[in-house]
């Protein structure tokens, strides 16, 4: 148990203090520290888990380390995959956030801009990741010309977010209940 605890701490600790940009870009480095790294999950698990954080307010990244940390070491190992996540990244923001407002440059900003894309680069992976995970095991056509429109009314016609889910969630029902 004590190991199951240790590699959960190292593994989710690794994640949080790597992950640029946190909460969705740290799902890319969860898949690979999970499923090839730890063999902890299958691919289909990982996307069954990571569909039904979704459905749920809060962070999917930290929605996702406590179902998995609960799944390989239980309640115990919930709450170490949940805080080992957090705690680096806490730690660093805290650091960093001194070191820039003391350090005013151009360097630092520079610096700034290389992390945001970074963290852009590693959202891009983990979304095309979950894309073709999904895709793979449950592609329906239906759905996804309602999650490319989604996508469009949201970037390009400025859709309120909130009102966008609730009509692409009502008709993706509809969309599986009559397929």
């Amino acid at each position: 148990m004590l190991e199951k605890l240790w590699c959960l701490m190292m593994s989710f600790g690794k994640v949080g203090l790597t992950a640029l940009g946190g909460g969705h870009s740290m799902l890319k480095l969860i898949e690979y520290e999970t499923i090839h790294e730890r063999h902890w999950l299958a691919e289909s698990d990982f996307i069954t888990m990571l569909g039904s954080t979704f459905l749920f307010p809060g962070l999917t990244a930290v929605k996702l380390s406590a179902l998995i940390g609960y799944q390989v070491a239980g309640f115990l190992g919930m709450i170490v995959a949940v805080l080992a996540l957090n705690l680096p990244g806490l730690g660093l923001s805290l650091m960093g956030y001194q070191l820039l407002i003391q350090w005013q440059s151009p360097i630092a900003n520079k610096l700034v801009i290389v992390v945001q894309y970074g963290a852009l680069a590693l959202l891009a992976a983990a979304s095309f990741s979950i894309a073709s995970s999904v895709l793979k095991q449950n592609f329906s056509l239906s759905l996804l010309l309602l999650a490319t429109l989604f996508f469009i009314l949201l970037a390009l016609f400025d859709l309120p977010p909130f009102v966008g889910l609730i009509i692409f969630i009502g008709l993706g029902y509809l969309s599986v209940a009559f397929y």
